[in-house]
Parts: structure tokens; sequence; C-alpha cells
């Protein structure tokens, strides 16, 4: 099995792991997740990965559900240490109760 096919095996979304300078990965399980409405993350301190979708005409953070954590965006994620999440971007139509999936994106954040 690849690197990248064992990383995207373990970064379930809202799944917080940890990558260590030696490029291991471990869970993060005391860190918890932002929330991912409308391309807009619920915390600050996290910031999304751009450039990394396929899509013919877009390259922005937010994937398309055909699209996986693959070679390139694997390389990167295992070559910086820090923390990383693989989160649902939902679409608020109407309101708070009204929310449709408009693809996935992944999340990072420094390690403390």
């Amino acid at each position: 099995m690849t690197k990248a096919r064992a990383l995207d095996d373990q970064m379930d979304f809202d799944h917080v792991v940890r990558v260590h300078t030696d490029g291991t990965v471990t869970d993060a399980l005391t860190v918890s997740a932002p929330e991912l409405y409308d391309d807009e993350l619920s915390s600050q301190d996290w910031q999304l990965m751009d450039g990394y979708s396929g899509q013919y005409g877009y390259s922005g953070p937010i994937m398309h559900a055909s699209e996986f954590i693959g070679e390139g965006l694997a390389r990167d994620i295992l070559a910086t240490p820090g923390l990383y999440v693989a989160l649902v971007d939902y679409a608020t139509l109407d309101g708070p109760d009204d929310d449709s999936v408009s693809g996935w994106a992944v999340a990072f954040r420094e390690a403390d």
C-alpha cells in the first residue's frame, strides 16, 4: 500500500491526525475538528489547503466527492508536520436546518 493510500484511509471526515517531522501519522484524539460551511471554516486557527482539486476550471480548496487524498496532496501533507483533518463542506441553502453537501476539503493547523 502506498503512503498516499494509507493516509487517505486514515483521514476519515472530522478525524484529526498529527503528522510528525519524520512523516509518520498518528491520531490526534484530543484535538477538535472545525466545521466547514459555505467554504468557510468555523475557526481561524485552521486554514484550508488550496490548489489540489482536479475539477475542470477550478483549483480552489473544495474537492469534488469523486476526489481523494492522492499523491500530490498526500505528499505535501506528509512533508509538512502539523494537524490535518478532512471536512465535509456544507452549503447553507435557506437556513441552518437546510444544509446540503457541496464537497469536502482538508484543513491544516500548526501543532501546539
